[in-house]
């Protein structure tokens, strides 16, 4: 069987939340446990990317810290796949803690499609465009993120024109998830308002509102 690594992302800064977004609650617990809850059933392993300093200490959980100080989520992510690969892991699922939509099914599908199509990474494709926070990796990745953080290129798909690549449309995936917006990250007060009216019955389930950049396009770093 090939073993996996579970990481979430939560180093960031939470500039424009104005307190650590991983902490927040939601429907009784928080953002941090709900994603770690998300990938739990799929994987061997689970730590969680706390950026430059340990943190969270009441989880439980080993952090894995960024291998290049302010490189953002790439240097998150190279950590990630460091540690997995030190420890015999093949492959990696990554979720970023702000994305309280997302649910096991998802990464069930990425991870059999990733192993279907013998590819490097396999990404979430939402309605706003690729979401390279919410996907698998190889660890045959880590040496051209490794290249790219050398170079001083830092995008989140700065080195897929180096790796297979596949990805997963809501075409594909359950239709309980489909149209159900996965991919919606919770940065501001009001997203976070918004989320917790839904979930309490005050919102249709899958609200209408204007479309925003995918979770790669954001500034803020993840957390």
């Amino acid at each position: 069987m090939v073993s996996v690594l579970g990481l979430v992302l939560c180093g960031g800064e939470s500039r424009r939340m104005g307190k650590d977004k991983a902490l927040l609650e939601l429907a009784g617990t928080s953002l941090i446990r709900r994603a770690l809850a998300v990938v739990q059933p799929l994987v061997d392993e689970l730590v969680i990317g706390t950026g430059e300093a340990s943190r969270y200490p009441e989880l439980g959980i080993e952090c894995v810290l960024d291998v290049v100080p302010g490189a953002g989520p790439l240097a998150g992510l190279c950590a990630g796949l460091e540690l997995a690969e030190a420890r015999g892991h093949e492959w990696i699922a990554v979720l970023a803690c702000d994305t309280p939509r997302l649910e096991v099914d998802l990464f069930r599908v990425l991870l059999a499609t990733a192993r279907g199509d013998d590819v490097d990474a396999c990404l979430f494709e939402s309605a706003s465009g690729m979401e390279p926070l919410c996907g698998v990796y190889r660890v045959s990745c880590l040496g051209p993120i490794r290249s790219a953080l050398d170079s001083g290129r830092l995008r989140l798909r700065g080195f897929h024109d180096q790796i297979r690549i596949s990805f997963v449309t809501e075409a594909q995936l359950p239709p309980r998830l489909r149209g159900a917006d996965l991919s919606f990250n919770v940065n501001t007060p009001l997203e976070l308002d918004e989320e917790r009216s839904r979930l309490s019955g005050g919102l249709p389930p899958h609200p209408s509102r204007p479309k925003k950049s995918p979770m790669r396009a954001s500034a803020e770093r993840i957390g």
